[in-house]
């Protein structure tokens, strides 16, 4: 009898969601494997490369991969990053829970990812803003971008293709990507922008740089106007 699926928290099934059908994928920084094993379970994904840089997550992996049935199909590498794989591995690659200066860091070592056929999904737990701007200044594009809660935070995943120059952005960019309003976990996420801006506003004001608050405020009314549907107060 076939053990039943687990069900993936908010955070991976935003990941999972924007994993193309059909496409080997690489999890870096995999931990227990659980995305790659579902991927694969749900039959979304032929194959997949569960990488980490530790060998105890990786056996943790293994245990999985034999229990769901799954080790013909889930390839184990030990692996910093990407350095490891190579572009045969995988058309998606997904790197999820990590920092996003660690991930633009990965993503600009691996020259490989240059490529439009490749997709990266990204989800990022500290440093959003950074990851957004450096992957547009190194010729990377936002698709997709989807909200999700999980575990009492809301977090941010999106699809990534390089596109060689540096893509159109707008105002909002930087701080909410291509998030599109209308989604309570949009608005709780549009929320944590706005209280980290107030707080950046705070800041500069209290530092004599009152032109540069007064834009942080400017751009916190328009955040809540068009992510939150009201004008809060600044």
């Amino acid at each position: 009898m076939e053990r039943p699926l687990f069900q993936l928290g908010g955070r991976l099934a935003a990941c999972a969601r924007l994993v193309r059908s059909g496409r080997p994928m690489a999890d870096i920084g995999t931990d227990h494997a659980y995305l790659p094993i579902w991927l694969i379970k749900n039959s979304i994904v032929p194959r997949a490369v569960a990488a980490d840089i530790r060998s105890g997550p990786l056996a943790a992996a293994r245990k999985n991969a034999e229990k769901y049935g799954v080790t013909e199909q889930l390839a184990l590498v030990l692996s910093d990053g990407l350095e490891a794989l190579s572009p045969q591995d995988a058309d998606d690659v997904v790197i999820a829970g990590m920092g996003g200066e660690l991930m633009l860091r990965m993503v600009k070592e691996t020259e490989w990812l240059k490529n439009p056929e490749k997709r990266l999904i990204l989800q990022p737990m500290s440093s959003t803003l950074e990851l957004r701007e450096g992957l547009a200044e190194s010729g990377f594009s936002v698709q997709e971008e989807i909200a999700a809660e999980d575990g009492g935070k809301v977090y941010s995943a999106f699809s990534v293709q390089y596109i060689s120059t540096k893509p159109e952005t707008d105002t909002f960019y930087p701080y909410l990507g291509k998030l599109a309003p209308g989604t309570a976990a949009v608005r709780l996420y549009a929320e944590k922008v706005v209280r980290e801006l107030k707080n950046r506003a705070v800041g500069a004001a209290c530092e004599g740089r009152e032109r540069e608050a007064e834009k942080l405020r400017e751009l916190v009314r328009a955040v809540e106007i068009q992510f939150i549907g009201e004008k809060g107060e600044t």
